[in-house]
């Protein structure tokens, strides 16, 4: 911006024509008409000593009110808009800034993250940061269905064990795989934020991994707070990028992991069971255990020629690979024994795929020609253990039961 001074009409012109907008001969004449009118007057009625200085007086009065009207407010106007301005560009670089450095420290830490459990607790830690009064949760999807059934919680910068939640309620923002930022009281609130005792303000953000819905990581402010644009677009982004680092992460551990498979079912062994069961420790993903044994299996290798107790196994093998899910880990821990990661699935759940898997046995068995058999199965739930080998021996005791209450059936570890 150029200083305005004393220096020549042309040059004051000049200075306030972009600013200002004035037209040059407005200025001119703000500056020069007044003098000239007062002289024409004293020509004209030839007024002469005190009144003749007067009237000049009065034009030149006149001229500077026009200048300072013309020129000089509308150029002040213009320094204070401009200082407004570059206030409001330095307050944006500084935000810019933040914001770079705040997706650089991200950047860093999902990078750094060798587990799931360390991503998802950069990811909350980095929501909190964006809403620093916010209750920062992530909200793990039932399997197949746009419902909640556990939370994982950050506290003082920590995530905490999942904890199943009450009644599965059902989540907008897994119903229509987007972001739902409302209060509870609203419409289209998720079942998951009702609470008679309270109204509060939630933002749900999906988070996927790959083509799959894990959750949504959910902040929970007071009623009628909310993140602004801004910050939504911040915990969009940091959701996106855990997902992708969780995806990335699980790909790289199937990559490197190469497990012998038994040459009758092809199925991995005990080893490829404890390596996956070391990982979802880890990630804090809720997830199921179901130790499966065929009934009776020592009468039946008793009875039965070696192949077809192969083909008793295959069929077994071949049934729970076509009913349970393709994220799910099927193992062959002994002849006769099999066990089955359930990863993101509740007791519940985990006992009726099992319940399916006897059901499509039956079936298979009704058309094929192979020994009928029939299993049983103990199933156990990962927040109901310590460590892999109390996880193990609960999923014992609850086949125990299950062969004890007569066999072919399916039963559940009880406290």
């Amino acid at each position: 911006m150029r200083a305005v001074g004393f220096g020549t009409l042309a040059d004051t012109v000049g200075a306030v024509r972009e600013p200002t907008g004035a037209e040059p001969t407005r200025v001119i004449a703000a500056v020069v008409g007044p003098p000239v009118v007062a002289e024409l007057l004293v020509a004209a009625l030839d007024i002469g000593g005190v009144g003749a200085l007067a009237v000049r007086a009065g034009g030149w009065i006149a001229a500077a009110g026009l200048v300072v009207a013309v020129v000089v407010r509308p150029l002040l106007a213009q320094i204070a808009a401009e200082r407004l301005a570059t206030e409001d560009a330095r307050c944006e670089l500084d935000r810019l800034g933040t914001e770079v450095d705040f997706r650089e420290r991200v950047g860093r830490a999902l990078t750094q993250a060798g587990a799931d459990e360390a991503a998802m607790r950069a990811a909350l830690r980095a929501v909190h940061e964006v809403l620093p009064d916010a209750d920062v949760s992530l909200l793990l999807a039932v399997p197949d269905q746009p419902r909640v059934g556990w939370k994982v919680r950050l506290t003082e910068g920590e995530i905490q064990p999942a904890r199943p939640i009450p009644g599965t309620p059902g989540c907008s923002a897994l119903a229509g795989n987007t972001i739902v930022a409302t209060d509870s009281t609203a419409l289209d609130s998720c079942e998951h934020m009702e609470d008679p005792d309270m109204t509060v303000s939630a933002t749900c953000v999906p988070l996927r991994i790959g083509e799959r819905l894990l959750g949504v990581v959910s902040a929970v402010q007071a009623p009628g707070e909310g993140p602004d644009q801004h910050q939504l677009q911040l915990i969009e982004w940091v959701v996106e990028r855990t997902g992708a680092r969780i995806s990335e992460l699980r790909r790289s551990q199937n990559r490197h992991e190469h497990f012998a498979t038994d040459a009758t079912t092809g199925l991995a062994g005990p080893d490829a069971l404890e390596s996956h069961l070391r990982d979802n420790f880890r990630s804090l993903v809720p997830f199921c255990v179901s130790l499966i044994e065929i009934d009776d299996f020592p009468g039946l290798v008793h009875l039965r020629s070696p192949s077809e107790v192969d083909e008793v196994l295959r069929t077994l093998a071949d049934s729970l690979r076509l009913t349970l899910r393709p994220d799910d880990v099927i193992t062959q821990i002994d002849r006769g024994r099999f066990a089955v990661l359930l990863v993101n699935c509740g007791a519940t759940h985990a006992s009726l795929a099992l319940e399916r898997v006897r059901e499509s046995l039956a079936l298979s068995l009704s058309v094929a020609e192979a020994a009928p058999f029939t299993f049983s199965a103990g199933v156990v739930e990962s927040h109901r253990a310590t460590s892999i080998d109390d996880l193990l021996e609960q999923g014992r005791s609850a086949l125990r039961l299950a062969h004890g209450n007569g066999g072919n059936r399916v039963a559940l570890a009880h406290d």
